[in-house]
């Protein structure tokens, strides 16, 4: 299973559009971490056969999406957040302490704009970067163990 992250496109609408097209046929999911829920509406108006998940940042004041979700995929456990509400501009310890509070086994955020990756304990943790900085990540969900990448375009 592929699944395509993104994070904070700001009203950079071309580049989330170019992610979108390069992936919609090799990604079964794609996960919107926020910051700018009005620019994902635009793409799911444009591809409504997209499966995806999405949560609300910090800059998406009247958004009526969660603000953190816990999903399975590929009997895989996958936590996510925009990551405002963790503080993981002051450090990831919180968002990590609760995806394995959760059981997950991979934690996506956003927010800070930095592509991170790390394995910690079991944990598989992401950040794609910004949209806006052409940046975003791909999480592969393979019989043999998880695979993260972070991309850009």
């Amino acid at each position: 299973m592929r699944i395509v992250v993104i994070s904070d496109s700001h009203k950079a609408m071309g580049n989330l559009f170019d992610i979108i097209e390069m992936h919609k046929a090799d990604a079964d999911l794609f996960i919107f971490l926020g910051d700018m829920d009005d620019d994902f509406d635009s793409v799911i108006d444009v591809y409504p056969m997209l499966k995806y998940y999405r949560v609300a940042g910090n800059n998406d004041w009247y958004s009526s999406y969660p603000e953190e979700q816990l999903i399975e995929c590929s009997g895989k456990r996958i936590f996510f957040a925009h990551g405002h509400t963790y503080r993981v501009k002051m450090g990831y310890e919180n968002i990590i302490a609760k995806a394995k509070s959760v059981n997950a086994d991979i934690c996506l955020f956003g927010h800070t704009h930095v592509q991170y990756t790390n394995y910690d304990d079991g944990l598989y943790i992401m950040n794609p970067g910004s949209v806006r900085q052409y940046k975003y990540g791909m999480v592969d969900i393979l019989d043999n163990g998880i695979l993260l990448m972070p991309a850009e375009i």
